[in-house]
């Protein structure tokens, strides 16, 4: 309980710290002229050029538009607007050809993107033939205050609830440059009997080699995350853990000639490994994206974790109820993404390479991940996913020279390494000022351990996110 509660004062320190940062980082950032907001959206801001030499930049092209109605317009001798199917490039605002549709949201909520020509603007959505316009079009629009409304605090539309992957991704999205947000999640997964390879197995049959049986387990895990990026190309990310374990198992004794069964539990709580990481973008465009991801693993958890048991009193826990990992990781990869309409997808493939051997005796084995989703976008705000999450685990290298592996199953470094695959349901929740809420819920479809190990069973994940900056 004491872990938990320093854990929940450092997020609050951490969050004030940042809302202070936020305030002195705010004077360097772009503002819209319109609006106040900060400009993040390269896809759809706007710029015109006084020809008293004065530049205005936007953060969206309606934020322009009805600037523009208080101002005469042949005052200003350029006026741009970002070309959506380019690079974000900016091209002339009075040649350009508009779209409105809400397969492409605008930060401003008017849902309004620039195009080189119609015939790109069809392409992008061509399902919107009657709300193509051209310059002297939209503004004659714009004179309907229902057609350009724009809600200044939900500046962040433009973000779809499927612009992040499922809750239970990490690493598949980039930042604007400059960007900052937290995140804390909240990870439950719990295991229920066991099985040898693909098959269940009992009691009887465990206490044929082994004096102890695990019977359930439970883990949790509080998550703190940050994101910066210090380019738009460059994400980089923090990640710590406060995490906490149960186990309860059934011991065969001899007491007095006669066999007995024994049921016990064993925990472990505290703070995980911290993780360092890196995305580096290689292409995005207006709908795919693909960047590589890069983490490395410091070995701040515990692995010296203790309990009492019938057999001895602060006994040395097994391999799977330590905190930590006790060496320095390695985890590489790459995240694709692509939007549509209302439907979007990614793909993530990570590997985990374990270096050196920890103070042990012992390193867990390579992992090696694949991650497909898909999500749908219900509404502006609120989307659906299902996910598939495919990995690969090595045995063990080593022992501990403490844990005796005939004791139990979880002791016997025979019994680790796996081939799973699980299945999940996930909702997105995108809320106005940058606050996103997740939630999944998944069970696996597939399981092939080595040796005897723990069944496992329902996992769920809930999550926030907020974007600082």
């Amino acid at each position: 309980m004491k872990v938990k509660l320093i854990f929940v004062c450092f997020c609050i320190s951490f969050y004030g710290l940042q809302l202070t940062a936020q305030k002195k980082d705010n004077s360097a950032q772009k503002q819209c002229h319109h609006c106040k907001m900060i400009i993040k959206d390269k896809y759809h801001r706007a710029m015109a050029a006084h020809e008293n030499g004065k530049t205005y930049e936007f953060g969206a092209i309606e934020c322009m538009i009805n600037f523009l109605k208080t101002s005469k317009e042949e005052d200003f001798t350029r006026l741009q607007v970002a070309n959506y199917s380019g690079s974000g490039d900016l091209i002339d605002a009075r040649s350009a050809t508009y779209l409105k549709s809400e397969a492409i949201p605008s930060p401003m909520g008017a849902d309004i993107s620039a195009f080189k020509s119609k015939k790109e603007a069809l392409k992008a959505d061509p399902e919107s033939n009657d709300n193509v316009y051209s310059w002297e079009e939209i503004k004659a629009r714009f004179k309907d205050p229902k057609f350009g409304a724009a809600d200044h605090h939900d500046h962040h539309n433009h973000n779809r609830p499927d612009a992040h992957a499922p809750i239970g991704v990490m690493g598949d999205h980039l930042h604007p440059k400059g960007g900052l947000m937290v995140s804390l999640k909240y990870m439950n997964m719990s295991m229920d009997g066991n099985k040898a390879g693909t098959d269940e197995i009992d009691n009887t049959a465990i206490f044929d080699n082994f004096m102890v049986a695990p019977q359930e387990m439970t883990m949790e895990m509080y998550m703190l995350g940050v994101m910066y990026a210090p380019s738009d190309k460059l994400t980089l990310m923090l990640m710590q853990s406060l995490v906490t374990k149960k186990m309860d198992l059934t011991a065969r004794m001899m007491m007095n000639g006669m066999t007995m069964l024994r049921d016990f539990s064993t925990a472990s709580s505290g703070f995980g490994d911290l993780k360092l990481g890196a995305l580096y973008g290689l292409f995005a465009n207006n709908r795919s994206s693909l960047h590589l991801n890069g983490t490395l693993n410091l070995p701040v958890g515990s692995i010296e974790e203790r309990d009492d048991t019938p057999m001895m009193e602060n006994a040395k826990l097994p391999y799977s109820m330590q905190l930590g990992s006790g060496t320095f990781d390695i985890t590489l990869g790459a995240t694709f993404k692509q939007t549509f309409r209302n439907v979007s997808w990614g793909i993530q493939q990570l590997n985990t390479i374990r270096t050196g051997e920890n103070d042990e005796g012992y390193r867990f084995g390579n992992q090696y991940s694949l991650n497909i989703w898909g999500a749908y976008v219900l509404s502006r705000n609120i989307s659906i996913s299902t996910r598939f999450f495919g990995i690969s685990e090595k045995r063990i290298k080593g022992a501990d020279p403490e844990l005796n592996p005939m004791m139990v199953t979880t002791a016997d470094t025979d019994n680790y390494g796996s081939d799973r695959i699980k299945s999940f349901l996930g909702v997105n929740v995108a809320f106005p000022k940058d606050l996103r809420i997740g939630a999944e819920a998944g069970f696996p479809i597939y399981e092939r351990y080595n040796g005897i190990q723990m069944d496992e069973g329902l996992s769920f994940t809930l999550g926030l996110k907020y974007n600082i900056l």
